[in-house]
């Protein structure tokens, strides 16, 4: 009653929303420390050992789980992570882009609407953990102590639980924390990752190690420039149409028009429109490619991996940002582009511009894990191979975000 009250929306401060969401955290963090029933955790961490650089099925297993062999539960409840709510909201969202059904329960029926789309993707998110842990569990069976039906059954219950709980908590960060829920369990879960990492060791036996700080510093900025980099289109209004044709009269135009800029009201076009989504998504797919023949060569793989980046890139670009509805929002603010027909121009062009900005973004991000898999494979970098570049892009991507999210919260209350 006492908590209830505290964290009530009238009381709702900055900072006790941060408290909230770190005392969220706090409990999921505290969920990954139990133990799932009847396996053996000694034997499944010396495999995971083994593997972890090597198995993707692992590596999913520990950037969305947070699991870590270095004292910590290897598998726990809440091991599915949040993978099976990100892979429903990425469903129903290119559902509700492709079907006018759903786009209407988004875009007219307001919060009811969205209700709704939320209560969907809870369905889905159900089915798709049921999946994953028979995946899952089919996969590690052979660290079963007793291999029945039964427990079977009882693990997989264990581990559908504990995906619907975690999608529980991060709807409470979003509706009584600073919100982007499911990115801050994603975001806690790598930073827990990487603190099971035994860098003061690999520190005493490497004499490269300020060399690949430095590189890892430089690969961050490469990360911050493909999250903020944005593509600046000049719009003119109607009002400063009239003005300009008026200034023109005037005999002084030259020296006007040489000042007069319009550039505060351009439309900004972010050369990386997904944010961290093509990672995460081709991140979660690629395991299930990884019984293909072809794509047991490391290069391949890899190889195949960028190109599943560059499509949902793209794809993902491409349905949620439609030319037609951002050309009919200027048309209704009497707003062109500069040099651009009002119509079916301005749709082209903002076409060509998204579709452009699409693959340059995907190709960045491809960029950026080509120069780490590079480097750590030329070095054989003992503190490399402890990372994963793509858990490094998105601790990034998510720290960026949650930074101006902060400093929102905080920018409206000394307004």
């Amino acid at each position: 009653m006492i908590l209830s009250s505290f964290f009530s929306p009238a009381r709702q401060s900055p900072t006790r929303k941060i408290f909230f969401t770190l005392l969220i955290l706090f409990f999921f963090r505290l969920g990954n420390t139990i133990p799932l029933t009847g396996i053996d955790q000694e034997a499944l961490k010396k495999s995971f050992l083994q593997l972890e650089t090597r198995n993707a099925l692992m590596q999913i297993l520990s950037m969305y789980s947070g699991s870590g062999v270095n004292g910590g539960t290897l598998l726990s409840p809440f091991s599915l992570g949040i993978i099976p709510y990100i892979n429903a909201s990425i469903l129903i969202d290119l559902l509700t882009a492709i079907f006018p059904t759903l786009e209407k329960l988004q875009s007219e029926e307001g919060e009811a609407g969205r209700q709704k789309l939320t209560f969907y993707k809870k369905i889905v998110t159900l089915l798709f953990s049921i999946l994953q842990s028979a995946f899952l569990l089919f996969y590690l069976q052979s660290y079963f102590y007793n291999p029945s039906l039964f427990h079977f059954f009882l693990l997989g219950l264990e581990l559908v639980t504990g995906a619907m709980i975690i999608v529980w908590l991060s709807q409470l960060i979003d509706k009584k924390g600073i919100g982007n829920g499911t990115s801050l369990i994603i975001f806690t879960n790598i930073v827990m990752t990487l603190l099971n990492k035994n860098f003061f060791a690999i520190f005493n036996q490497n004499s490269f190690f300020l060399f690949e700080i430095g590189f890892l510093f430089f690969l961050f900025f490469l990360i911050c420039i493909s999250q903020i980099t944005r593509i600046q289109v000049e719009v003119v209004s109607a009002r400063q149409l009239a003005f300009l044709e008026k200034i023109e009269k005037n005999t002084f135009t030259n020296k006007v028009s040489k000042n007069f800029q319009f550039q505060e009201n351009g439309l900004s076009i972010r050369l990386n429109q997904a944010g961290i989504f093509p990672i995460i998504i081709a991140s979660n797919l690629l395991p299930f490619f990884s019984f293909l023949p072809f794509l047991q060569e490391k290069s391949i793989s890899s190889l195949f991996y960028y190109c599943l980046i560059i499509c949902f890139n793209y794809f993902y670009t491409i349905v949620f940002w439609d030319p037609e509805k951002i050309a009919e929002q200027l048309r209704k603010a009497s707003v062109s582009i500069v040099n651009v027909t009002p119509g079916a121009e301005t749709i082209s062009y903002l076409g060509n511009m998204v579709k452009a900005s699409s693959i340059l973004g995907g190709l960045f991000l491809c960029l950026i894990l080509f120069l780490f898999d590079f480097v750590k494979q030329v070095s054989n970098s003992p503190f490399l191979n402890q990372f994963q570049i793509s858990s490094l892009i998105i601790l990034v991507g998510v720290a960026y975000e949650l930074q101006k999210t902060v400093r929102s919260l905080y920018k409206n209350v000394i307004e």
